[in-house]
C-alpha cells in the first residue's frame, strides 16, 4: 500500500450498502473490521449501465473462487476486463452464490421481512437510477463455499479476521457497489452481521505497471454494432 493516495473512507453497517464512482485506476479495497463478515458486489459501467459485471463469464474464465490476478469480466456482448482482483489479504471470493433475496427468506425460513443483498444492492443503486431488476449476480467477497461430490454448491463459515481485505482495481470507469451481506441466519457470515471498512486509494505507477494485459477484439461490440 506504500505510496497509494487515500481518496475516501466509509464506514459500511450492517443492511447497507454503498455505490461508489472508482474511476479508472482506482482501488477499492473491502476490509473485515471484526471478522467473519461476507460482503456481496455489483459493478456496472459508469457511463453505460448496460454493462455490468458478469458472474458467468467471470467463473468460466477464471473459476469458481478468482483470486488475486484474476478479471471481473463484463457481459456479452461487451465481454471487457472491467476491475481485476487484486492484492487479496486472507480472503476467500466466489461466484459461487446469487444474492440472497426477500424471497429466499421466506420460501425457506418463514420471513415475511428479513434484510436481504437484493433489496440492500437495489437500495444502494437507487441514487443512480438504477431498478431493483439490474441488480445482477453478486461477486461474494469473504464467502467460504465449494462444490461437493454430487455438484452441489455449499458453503461454511468464515475464518476472516479484522484487517483481511479484498482490493478491486478499476480498469474503466465503474459504479462499484458493495453491501454487508443480511444473512444472519447462515453460515454466511458466522450468524451474526457486522460492519465493513470501504477505502478508495489511488493506484501507484508501480500497481498500474503489474496489470495484464487484455486483448482487444472485433467480438467485444456494444449495441450500435447489431
Amino acid at each position: 500500500m506504500s505510496g497509494r493516495q487515500i481518496i475516501s473512507e466509509h464506514l459500511l453497517e450492517p443492511g447497507t450498502g454503498k455505490a461508489i464512482e472508482l474511476l479508472k485506476g482506482q482501488i477499492l479495497r473491502v476490509e473485515q473490521v471484526e471478522g467473519g463478515q461476507c460482503a456481496d458486489f455489483n459493478a456496472f459501467n459508469l457511463h453505460d449501465y448496460k454493462e455490468f459485471m458478469h458472474c458467468g463469464r467471470t467463473r468460466t474464465v477464471h473459476g469458481f473462487h478468482p483470486t488475486t490476478g484474476t478479471f471481473l469480466w463484463s457481459a456479452p456482448p461487451r465481454e471487457r476486463a472491467m476491475l481485476i482482483s487484486w492484492k487479496t489479504r486472507s480472503a476467500r471470493t466466489t461466484c459461487c452464490f446469487p444474492a440472497a433475496s426477500a424471497y429466499v427468506y421466506e420460501a425457506a425460513y418463514g420471513f415475511a421481512v428479513h434484510t436481504n443483498c437484493h433489496d440492500i444492492q437495489a437500495e444502494a443503486q437507487r441514487e443512480y437510477g438504477l431498478t431493483p431488476d439490474d441488480v445482477h449476480d453478486s461477486f461474494n467477497l469473504f464467502m467460504c463455499t465449494g462444490v461437493d461430490a454430487h455438484g452441489h454448491a455449499f458453503m461454511t463459515r468464515q475464518t476472516t479476521k479484522p484487517g483481511d481485505h479484498v482490493d478491486l482495481l478499476a480498469l474503466m470507469d465503474v459504479l462499484a457497489v458493495p453491501n454487508v451481506c443480511g444473512a444472519d441466519v447462515m453460515k454466511t457470515s458466522n450468524f451474526a452481521l457486522k460492519p465493513l471498512k470501504l477505502t478508495v486509494f489511488a493506484a501507484t505507477e508501480a500497481d498500474l505497471a503489474q496489470v495484464p494485459k487484455t486483448p482487444t477484439l472485433a467480438s467485444q461490440r456494444t449495441p450500435k454494432d447489431f
